[in-house]
């Protein structure tokens, strides 16, 4: 006893199509907004520090791993002084947090307070990277979802 559907494999091959369509759909926007981050990273960072130049600006990069599904923004030989130039030392730390709280989850939280030198630091933190990530991501949420949903609507 046998039973055939009718437009199976239809309906197979379509699924397939969605799943790549989709997934290079999500690569576009990650790659998207990777460079966005990036870009506006390079724009906030500092150039000069205590009359001193700063070469942080061209070090900012991004890198594409996992077929595309993954892609990293950070600083090219990251240096404790590219953190400290974002947290701060300690002077304005509690200031920039509190500028975002929805923001810093309790990751990004932990890691800054590595940085954090007990109010002895005198550096005041110019946030350059982190700002460019937390205003990027919901914008490529949004449009995810937008593009996934007309994805799903034209299957």
């Amino acid at each position: 006893m046998s039973i055939t559907v009718t437009g199976l494999s239809e309906l197979v091959k379509d699924l397939r199509k969605f799943g790549k369509d989709s997934e290079m759909m999500v690569i576009t926007e990650l790659e998207n907004s990777a460079t966005k981050i990036e870009l506006d990273a390079i724009n906030a960072a500092p150039s000069m520090l205590g009359g001193a130049i700063l070469n942080i600006k061209q070090r900012i990069d991004k890198s594409v791993s996992d077929g595309g599904l993954t892609v990293k923004v950070g600083i090219q030989g990251t240096q404790d002084l590219d953190a400290y130039i974002e947290f701060g030392t300690g002077l304005n730390f509690d200031e920039i947090v509190a500028a975002r709280p929805q923001d810093y989850t309790d990751d990004i939280l932990k890691l800054a307070l590595t940085f954090k030198k007990e109010r002895r630091g005198t550096l005041i933190g110019t946030p350059y990277l982190f700002p460019s990530f937390f205003d990027e991501t919901p914008i490529l949420l949004k449009r995810l979802r937008k593009e996934l949903n007309t994805l799903a609507n034209n299957f």
